[in-house]
């Protein structure tokens, strides 16, 4: 059974450390150790951030657990465009201001990561076991896609 933490929308650049302390409390709240804290609040910065600068408003962050294995944090927004992660070995080559953070949460979370669209918008998600270890990035990533057909309507193609 999956758990919601949390669920909050906010669309200003002024709440990212208001996201990141929110996903850092339901995360503490359900038992992850500090190792596991340490890396969704880099990951959920840079998810909300991005979220903020590509996406649209809405912005919105959710946050749900497995319990005893992972947590799960979501970050939304209702811009049409799924971003795509990025190769390992493109991250080294990726310059200027823009372009890094889909590949800083894919190193922050060990690939334990993804997007897919949803309803009007996108959901960025990265998952976080609970006490900090590598979780396997294909068992999660097919959890969170249950999870995300069970919440679909059933006409949405979810994950292409």
């Amino acid at each position: 059974m999956h758990e919601v933490m949390c669920v909050w929308r906010r669309p200003g650049p002024e709440d990212v450390g208001l996201a990141r302390c929110l996903t850092d409390g339901a995360l503490a709240a359900a038992g992850m150790d500090e190792a596991g804290l340490g890396v969704a609040r880099l990951a959920v910065s840079e998810a909300f951030t991005n979220a903020l600068l590509h996406g649209r408003p809405e912005v919105g962050v959710e946050v749900w657990a497995r319990p005893d294995r992972c947590g799960v944090v979501e970050v939304y927004d209702t811009g049409p465009t799924v971003p795509v992660f990025p190769e390992p070995e493109e991250l080294a080559w990726v310059t200027g201001d823009h372009g890094r953070g889909l590949g800083l949460i894919q190193a922050f979370t060990r690939e334990a990561c993804g997007a897919y669209p949803c309803g009007v918008g996108k959901r960025v998600w990265f998952a976080v076991a609970m006490d900090g270890r590598a979780l396997d990035a294909h068992r999660t990533r097919a959890l969170v896609e249950e999870r995300a057909r069970l919440r679909a309507p059933r006409s949405t193609a979810l994950l292409a």
